[in-house]
């Protein structure tokens, strides 16, 4: 089970992208000028009971990274 949807629908609320342009390999710092609070703030607006601790966002470097971090922790 992915969560890329899920993840993308609240990501092009903090970046004005296209959702055919998002993808598993979409960097949310380079290619959206995402800030890391903003990745934070993703994973928090997704209402898992998830956070990513600060020290985590550094090695999160495409959408694909994030879905995998989510996923391990919800399960």
């Amino acid at each position: 089970m992915t969560l890329l949807p899920i993840i993308s629908t609240v990501v092009r609320e903090y970046a004005d992208v296209a959702e055919s342009d998002l993808g598993r390999d979409t960097d949310p710092v380079r290619d959206l000028n995402l800030t890391s609070y903003d990745l934070m703030s993703v994973v928090g607006r997704l209402e898992l009971g998830v956070s990513v601790a600060e020290r985590d966002v550094r090695h999160l470097t495409t959408l694909g990274d994030l879905d995998d971090y989510i996923r391990a922790r919800i399960r």
